[in-house]
């Protein structure tokens, strides 16, 4: 007889569990751990990539960017529908719907170059549950903090580019020396004030590189009869920012020669429009072969536009994404054989470790596969895979344009301050609440006064009563944002005497308000005596016009009654000596008459010349 089979309800005993049942679940619980750490990397890359793609939006403002981030911050969390978010920079407030204080809140400092000028917070609105540091994941406290890094080096670039802006008079050879084209329109309308073309009021020389014209055949021209063949494609392009002022950037071809161009159009000021513009031709045919490679790859990884890899604890390249491997040069199977310190500089590994602590930056050089020497801001994040391996996430972007700006700036700067310190006339900045803040050597030869001695003071301490009305005027003008030329005052030398100096000033403008002046002075105390000494010169001239005019008819009435009595007189012989004596006489009278009207020919003359 076969054997029976075992009961199956449920008195029937239990199966024994077999090694094979337990790795089946360790396998489970393996596969389900690791898809959480999936979803929670995927949830914080997708909006870490969307902030990059706020901040590299063409025109958007920082207050833009801030609310922006603000709303989708939440979306990194494991709950976002019970999360809000708040960003406090300078005691400005940007918030997604919704946000409440309550307890389940985390937050952390932005800071701007080194200093903390704000923070981001999050809360959830209700307790939540969960094993992994509840209410708040790892995951999320590490994407708060690499949002605070990116929006403090946004706030650190804004303010390095208005530096820069309030800069551009005093440092024309970088203008004349940058890579971009850069030139200046002035709006041409029609009758019914349509902007129909545009008139080249200024450009560099990389702008007429372009044009493939000389810079002087190029200032005055219209666009559209330089290149007719943009009217039609470009008129409404221009048109639009000359109308709305909202900038615009676009890439486009010159049909002439096919070459491409990266440019941004914007409006600096009503009726005028500025276009920079750098060729990307080579850039354009890479970026084309480059979508063609990658048209078969998806995600947001390969899509970002800043360079991602990840580090394992050994300080290997585990995985690096487009951006990347195209800022080094290296191909992928080269990077990942490498560590990750092999890229950077070597005089800049020194120090503690290569790689900065969690959720922390630092500038570096490094070196790409052809030998270029770049710099790179690196920021890390630590992460966990299911297997509980540390490994680190960075984020490294290309600053080297950035610090090569930054260098060139200090470098002018530089050049100035030389040059000011050897300029024989008086060079100084002047602020309203600080005074001057620096002035020139050549004020101790003018003014007697070592430059440390002017250090603080105000300029109008120094002016004379004799001009202070024209000083007054002049700050008047200052204050409208008007520049003035050729005023020339009297200052107080450190003797006590004296000195006559000729000004020219410009306004000192930051955040549309002045607050202050920069002049240059020059002695003209010689010339200001010399001058008076002329003006007394004609004075006397004049003088002597009317004392030969009132001698000359005070003389010729008596002349002619003495004539007359020597007719009446008998004795021939006294009376012709009279008469030679009234000849003589007549002869200097015509001398004097001659002399006045040599002295009026003078005088005239000197008025022609304007040497009076």
């Amino acid at each position: 007889m076969p054997p029976t089979p075992p009961p199956n309800g449920p008195d029937a005993p239990a199966r024994p569990t077999t090694a094979t049942d337990g790795a089946v679940k360790r396998a489970g619980k393996g596969i389900r751990e690791q898809k959480v750490d999936q979803d929670r990397r995927i949830r914080e890359l997708t909006t870490l990539y969307a902030i990059n793609g706020i901040v590299e939006r063409p025109g958007i403002s920082v207050d833009e960017i801030l609310q922006e981030v603000a709303v989708i911050l939440p979306a990194g969390w494991l709950h976002p529908e019970d999360v809000a978010a708040r960003i406090t920079v300078n005691c400005q407030e940007y918030g997604s719907a919704g946000f409440i204080e309550t307890p389940w809140r985390q937050e952390c400092r932005i800071v701007v170059h080194g200093r903390a000028a704000g923070k981001i917070e999050v809360c959830y609105r209700h307790e939540q549950s969960g094993a992994d540091t509840a209410p708040h994941l790892v995951d999320e406290r590490r994407l708060i903090d690499a949002v605070a890094g990116r929006i403090g080096r946004i706030i650190e670039r804004v303010q390095a580019e208005e530096v820069i802006g309030r800069s551009e008079e005093k440092y024309r050879l970088l203008f004349e020396q940058m890579l971009e084209s850069y030139t200046l329109y002035e709006v041409v309308r029609d009758g019914d004030g349509n902007p129909v073309d545009y008139r080249i009021v200024e450009l560099n020389e990389k702008a007429a590189g372009v044009f493939g014209r000389r810079r002087d055949e190029l200032v005055g021209r219209r666009l559209f009869d330089i290149f007719p063949a943009i009217r039609e494609g470009a008129r409404a392009l221009y048109g639009e920012v000359a109308e709305t002022g909202v900038p615009t950037r676009r890439r486009l071809q010159e049909p002439k020669t096919g070459r491409w161009y990266d440019l941004h159009i914007y409006r600096p000021q009503a009726g005028r429009l500025v276009v920079t513009g750098q060729e990307i031709t080579e850039q354009k045919r890479a970026e084309l072969a480059l979508q063609e490679s990658e048209a078969r790859f998806r995600g947001i990884f390969e899509q970002a536009g800043t360079g991602i890899v990840l580090i394992d604890p050994q300080g290997r390249i585990s995985r690096a994404n487009p951006a990347f491997v195209r800022m080094f040069g290296y191909g992928e199977d080269e990077l990942y054989a490498m560590q990750f310190c092999d890229l950077i500089y070597p005089p800049d590994r020194e120090g503690p470790g290569y790689l900065p602590g969690e959720n922390a930056a630092q500038d570096k050089r490094y070196v790409t596969k052809d030998g270029r020497v770049v710099w790179g801001r690196l920021t890390t994040s630590l992460l966990r895979d299911p297997e509980e391996r540390g490994l680190v996430i960075g984020m490294v972007e290309d600053i080297t344009d950035r610090r090569e700006m930054q260098d060139a700036l200090l470098e002018s700067e530089e050049r100035f301050r030389e040059i000011a310190q050897r300029s024989f006339d008086m060079i100084y900045t002047c602020y309203t609440d600080r005074g001057i803040t620096y002035i020139s050597p050549a004020v101790q030869r003018i003014l007697g006064y070592t430059p440390d001695e002017m250090l603080g003071e105000q300029c109008n301490d120094y002016v004379l009563a004799k001009t202070r009305s024209d000083w007054r005027e002049a700050r008047d003008r200052i204050a409208r944002g008007e520049p003035v030329e050729g005023l020339v005052v009297e200052l107080r030398r450190k003797d006590g005497t004296v000195a006559a100096v000729e000004m020219n000033e410009s306004p000192i403008v930051e955040g549309g308000r002045v607050v202050g002046v920069q002049a240059v002075g020059r002695d003209v105390s010689d010339r200001k005596c010399y001058e008076d000494m002329r003006l007394q010169a004609f004075e006397q001239i004049e003088q002597n016009i009317e004392q030969f005019a009132v001698l000359a008819d005070h003389i010729r009435l008596p002349l002619q009654v003495i004539l007359g009595m020597a007719d009446l007189i008998e004795d021939e012989t006294a009376s012709a000596t009279i008469r030679e004596q009234v000849k003589r006489i007549n002869g200097l009278v015509k001398q004097l008459d001659e002399g006045w009207v040599e002295s009026r020919e003078i005088r005239e003359f000197l008025r022609r010349n304007e040497l009076v």
